[in-house]
């Protein structure tokens, strides 16, 4: 398994430089080719024209600007590249983006940050590019990583089909790790799901791929599942949590579940989602 062809989201936001940095370093270790795409259609930051045709100018102008630069630094970086700026509304450029993330191994998106005025658009298109891409999607967060090059990956894993879907998805990223920790946290709901996890065998199957990992089991206590996860990947120093996206295959519904949901909107590292 290896990650050859590289899709990244970019824009004019304060987590464009982590994400990009990120792309640059996985298509480097993995020698993947690597497509930029950004929206001529995204308000840029700093925009102050309340005139829509004026807006549009700016932003279609804004947008080859930093796909232009994006490609620039990619070949300074030996990087085999290409740049794409996509057109149309916000539901057009997302169901385009998800069609090209679905010839890629891997999409690299933003967390949508809440402060910006784009942030509905911007959750909506991240819903949109998981659920019908069929692809991974690796989640930056808008504050910005410590660390771009993933050292230790926590696995949150339940046994759902959503969550084998993204630790398969994910293996080439785990297996240039350092550490890799499965972490079942025993809430109610997998107390009755005991039997089902089958955490051995998914153990010994990633040893097959030369990935040793560690188990650890958590009762959260007070604490719902969500806080459980982030306080341990604070606790171990992880830079990459590998989880479970699903949902149903309707445009007005929301993918995530509740944990995912919590956590890719208080994410501290990296989200790598499969759905």
């Amino acid at each position: 398994m290896s990650i050859k062809d590289i899709l990244v989201f970019l824009d004019d936001s304060a987590g464009h430089e982590d994400r990009v940095n990120a792309a640059f370093d996985i298509s480097k270790a993995h020698g993947a080719h690597l497509t930029g795409a950004s929206l001529a259609s995204m308000k840029p930051i700093h925009a102050k024209s309340d005139n829509e045709e004026v807006l549009i100018r700016i932003s279609d102008k804004q947008a080859h600007k930093i796909a232009d630069e994006f490609a620039e630094n990619a070949v300074a970086e030996g990087i085999n590249v290409e740049s794409l700026v996509i057109n149309g509304g916000a539901s057009k450029s997302a169901l385009k983006m998800a069609q090209y993330a679905r010839n890629a191994d891997l999409v690299i998106l933003g967390q949508p940050d809440p402060s910006r005025d784009n942030f509905s658009r911007l959750e909506d298109f991240s819903q949109e590019v998981i659920l019908h891409s069929g692809r991974p999607i690796l989640f930056m967060p808008y504050i910005g990583t410590r660390r771009i090059g993933f050292k230790k990956a926590m696995i949150a894993w339940d046994g759902t089909p959503a969550a084998s879907r993204a630790i398969h998805d994910s293996i080439p990223l785990l297996a240039k790790t350092k550490e890799v920790f499965i972490l079942i946290v025993e809430s109610k709901k997998q107390k009755e799901q005991k039997n089902n996890l089958m955490e051995e065998r998914l153990i010994r199957h990633l040893s097959h791929h030369e990935i040793n990992v560690k188990l650890m089991r958590v009762n959260p206590g007070s604490n719902n599942v969500p806080t459980t996860i982030l306080n341990k990947i604070s606790e171990y120093d992880v830079d990459l949590l590998v989880i479970g996206g699903y949902g149903t295959p309707t445009l007005k519904q929301k993918i995530f579940g509740s944990v995912s949901t919590i956590l890719l909107k208080s994410m501290i590292v990296p989200v790598l989602m499969s759905h």
